[in-house]
């Protein structure tokens, strides 16, 4: 299990107004973002991990990568306490492809004292000689800053030295860094700006197994949706945090809204990596991410990312149906049934009723219904063409209505946690904007956690609790600072929170008809030679109709074939050139197939 850990959650969050006051100096304001604010509330000091190694601790690592977003003219100051010590270095890549480093000095970009870490950059009295970079034309947008470790991310092991959030530190000779700063000052070079900072992920280790990680941070959802996260003490030694909107999967990509009884792979997807239209990571801010963000933003590579966005109302669009045979609107009876189709804003429920009798009631033993999970997107939902009662649904000239019920998350996060053996206070999530805002409320489900130690109480909370009276606690103190057994140790466990809407509503009207059996060719020659035409006895159109039957006879009457599905697959194997008697039963889906009877002839010359 080695140093591995746990905690930084997330379901709603805390007001901020106590936090910024404690980031701020009595007299003068120094203002910088990176590990300053991570020490700010008391505690212990996270160091921060940069590699690219896994372990069950960190299944997502980085070069301790953060991102930060800058305008034309404003010039970004970073360092580290890491800087110029062995392969310690700061990297920095801009939107538009340029990449900077701030090579092996061992003054410029370095952060030797927490007094410089506490006063950011100069010009602020105190404050540490920072890397910098003025962000010129065509360089406005997300710029990466990895902290280079003095190992370059190797590991030599052991623990770096557990302290207390405002002592010295030492620099540790390993894959960590002590302190780290991105700050931004204006184009006009008379002030620093806040609220630009963010990560996707953030690694890092305190030490030992029985010291509290008190960092306050903000999230900012793709939806438009923020939350403030107070760690609130949360014990353990390494640890991997990030947001996102589906926590632990199910092997379809869906929310499995559960805890996993491992660390091995469990299935999440990966912070590092882009969105996509489904899978979104939720970005991180350490302090109040600033009002003039934008909605889009450059990045490095030539892609764009989100950033604020007006807070989105959960709804269900592009609602449709295709039958099984491909027809808009239109099932079929010999291939029955299809796909409902709609677009929904976030995950959440539905329930599908199909009214089979045509009396606008969709309740009735013979209707259909269809439940299950909705996704963020496009949405599928396979119906078989069967009623309530198992029967296929008959060909009508009046349309079948289908109703569309859901109710659909927004502002939903959830916040993997990986080896994390006790988190003894519990987070204090709030969300602070949208409906019914600030709220508390926190879910978990960790019934398929083995119960080691002290776990959850209670295991399963899927209607909802206020984290400021229980944040998702488990674990015992421990007296031992080595002791990781407990609860969550090599285990994923995850919480969330979201904003349930009201049902919504949508219906579409479909037609369930016959096949058209004119459409159907029947060959009177197969010329089974093997030169690639007419081979075997071909039914254009058959492919529509399965569990259509095929009878050859000859000429006494005798059946010399028979098919209960046919394929267009029958050459005449075994038979002698002549004319052969054919019955094709189609199977239309009515109560009695679509019969075609004719001769064929045999030819192989």
């Amino acid at each position: 299990m080695g140093v591995i850990f746990k905690k930084l959650y997330m379901g709603k969050w805390l007001c901020y107004c106590s936090v910024l006051s404690l980031l701020l100096s009595s007299a003068k304001i120094a203002l910088a973002e990176g590990s300053k604010e991570l020490a700010a509330n008391g505690g212990n000091r996270a160091y921060l991990l940069s590699t690219t190694t896994t372990n069950p601790s960190y299944p997502f690592p980085t070069l301790g990568t953060m991102k930060v977003y800058v305008k034309a003219g404003e010039t970004i100051y970073v360092g580290s306490s890491a800087q110029g010590q062995g392969s310690g270095s700061i990297n920095m890549r801009a939107p538009d492809g340029s990449v900077y480093t701030s090579g092996t000095s061992s003054s410029i970009g370095f952060i030797g004292t927490r007094a410089q870490e506490l006063a950011g950059p100069l010009p602020n009295a105190g404050g540490y000689q920072a890397f910098t970079k003025t962000v010129i034309a065509g360089q406005e947008g997300i710029w990466e800053i990895d902290f280079i470790s003095p190992t370059d991310g190797t590991d030599f092991g052991g623990n770096p030295p557990a302290i207390a959030v405002n002592a010295q530190w030492i620099q540790p000779t390993n894959r960590y860094v002590a302190a780290f700063d991105v700050s931004v000052r204006n184009s006009t070079n008379t002030a620093f700006l806040t609220g630009r900072v963010f990560t996707n992920v953030l690694s890092g280790i305190l030490g030992t197994f029985n010291v509290g990680f008190n960092a306050i941070l903000s999230t900012l959802t793709k939806d438009g949706y923020r939350y403030t996260l107070d760690n609130n003490g949360q014990a353990g030694n390494g640890f991997t945090f990030f947001v996102n909107n589906k926590g632990f999967r199910n092997a379809d990509g869906t929310a499995s809204y559960k805890s996993v009884d491992n660390t091995n792979n469990p299935n999440a997807y990966s912070p590092v990596n882009n969105d996509t239209p489904s899978d979104i990571t939720h970005k991180i801010f350490f302090n109040t991410p600033s009002a003039d963000l934008p909605a889009v933003a450059n990045t490095p590579g030539g892609g764009t990312t989100w950033l604020i966005n007006v807070p989105v109302v959960p709804a269900l669009t592009n609602i449709g149906f295709t039958g099984a045979d491909g027809m808009d609107g239109v099932a079929g009876t010999a291939l029955p049934g299809g796909k409902i189709k709609f677009t929904a804003t976030g995950n959440g429920t539905y329930a599908i009723n199909i009214d089979v009798n045509h009396n606008n009631i969709f309740t009735d033993a013979i209707d259909r219904q269809l439940t299950g999970t909705v996704n963020a997107g496009g949405n599928q939902v396979s119906w078989d063409g069967l009623d309530g009662a198992g029967n296929q649904a008959k060909p009508s000239a009046a349309s079948y209505a289908i109703n569309i019920t859901a109710s659909l998350f927004a502002a939903e996060v959830h916040f993997p946690f990986f080896d994390v053996e006790r988190n003894l206070n519990g987070i204090l999530l709030t969300r602070i904007n949208g409906s019914n805002s600030p709220d508390n409320t926190i879910y978990w489900d960790d019934s398929d956690i083995t119960e080691v130690g002290v776990p959850s109480n209670p295991v399963k909370n899927t209607t909802g609790l206020s984290s400021l009276v229980n944040g998702h606690k488990w674990g015992k103190p421990a007296a031992n600072i080595n002791d990781a057994d407990d609860f969550g140790n090599e285990r994923s466990i995850d919480t969330w929170a979201y904003v349930i809407s009201p049902a919504l509503k949508a219906t579409v009207d479909i037609r369930v008809q016959s096949p058209d059996p004119s459409n159907i060719k029947v060959p009177n020659i197969i010329t089974p030679n093997s030169d690639g035409k007419n081979d075997v006895f071909e039914v254009i159109g058959i492919a529509s109709y399965p569990g259509s039957r095929l009878l050859i006879f000859n000429r006494w009457g005798n059946q010399v074939y028979k098919s209960e599905d046919y394929h267009n697959n029958w050459d005449g194997t075994g038979l002698a050139d002549g004319t052969y008697y054919y019955l094709l039963e189609l199977n239309t889906g009515a109560d009695k197939p679509t019969v075609y009877k004719g001769w064929i002839y045999i030819n192989r010359r």
